[in-house]
């Protein structure tokens, strides 16, 4: 059996994780998905199962037999995987049609029924054997995921503080709900300190940082450099979202000021500094275990003081 090979889009909300999903979802071999959290409370689920079942040595199933973690983890993956596979055809259906594999799409495909960017399918030919997630939430339960998709993929979008604090500060205006100014850079620095360890601890064959402003500059050449990352070949099809601008991270004439409040804080200073090194990978091997070790505990922190049963 094919091992998952998920691709999770982390890093600080607001960062163009939501039209990257789309835009990789463009692609025959991608799904797209909608913002999951499911995939993140699973893996904890996940491991306080494995530690129900491990906690009474000899007297307990799992431990019993000396049964190891990771292949318990990969399993719950692989169930996982499938999860998201029915429920992609489940989308499908509601969208083209029960029988749209026998009756086709192209009647269905039209802008007004979804943008063109905004395609589930583009061809029933297409395989759409892996899947995109987007949400940022994972971006705190990457150990975690690493254990359940041994083989994924994760694609850091790395965006400069000020601007996603000012996008968080006035994230009412896009929907969401707005955070005050020391809390929005918070949020930019647990999730961008997050990806940075991954990518010192995972190796950079299994994460990729692209900055914003690269991708918005010349969105060609990123998903192609995004594509080679993923062993996938080029789509086209994967520029069309951004000419959708798809729940854009513009904000009104406010933008400056906002910024200004973020610059003001007594810990933009190291917020920079972070943004600047983001997407070094790890100088060596004791680099690589440090970073992963503190994936680790901050994954530990959620299970902490949590049972199932």
């Amino acid at each position: 059996m094919n091992q998952p090979k998920p691709i999770f889009i982390i890093g600080a909300p607001r960062s163009g994780t939501s039209i990257t999903t789309w835009a990789l979802g463009q692609h025959p071999n991608i799904q797209p998905m909608p913002e999951t959290a499911w995939i993140a409370s699973s893996a904890v689920g996940a491991f306080l199962s494995f530690a129900k079942g491990s906690e009474r040595g000899k007297f307990s199933h799992l431990s019993n037999v000396d049964y190891p973690l990771e292949a318990f983890m990969a399993h719950m993956g692989t169930a996982s995987d499938q999860i998201v596979h029915d429920a992609f055809e489940r989308r499908c259906q509601l969208l083209y049609g029960k029988n749209f594999r026998e009756t086709g799409i192209e009647a269905k495909i039209k802008p007004k029924n979804r943008p063109a960017g905004m395609q589930l399918l583009r061809s029933i030919e297409d395989p759409k054997s892996r899947w995109v997630d987007g949400t940022p939430l994972n971006t705190q339960f990457l150990w975690g995921l690493k254990l359940m998709f041994p083989d994924a993929r994760f694609l850091h979008l790395l965006r400069a503080p000020e601007e996603v604090g000012a996008s968080l500060l006035n994230f009412d205006d896009a929907g969401g709900i707005s955070q005050p100014a020391k809390e929005a850079l918070h949020t930019w620095s647990t999730h961008t300190e997050n990806a940075s360890l991954a990518l010192k601890a995972f190796g950079p064959e299994t994460v990729l940082t692209v900055r914003y402003e690269t991708l918005i500059d010349d969105q060609e050449h990123s998903i192609r450099t995004i594509l080679d990352f993923l062993s996938e070949p080029y789509s086209p099809h994967c520029l069309q979202p951004y000419d959708n601008k798809i729940n854009s991270s513009k904000v009104d004439d406010k933008r400056e000021d906002l910024q200004t409040q973020i610059r003001k804080l007594s810990d933009y200073r190291q917020a920079k500094a972070l943004h600047a090194s983001a997407d070094q990978p790890a100088r060596s091997d004791e680099d690589a275990a440090s970073a992963l070790d503190l994936l680790k505990q901050r994954f530990l922190d959620h299970c902490f003081h949590r049972t199932l049963i």
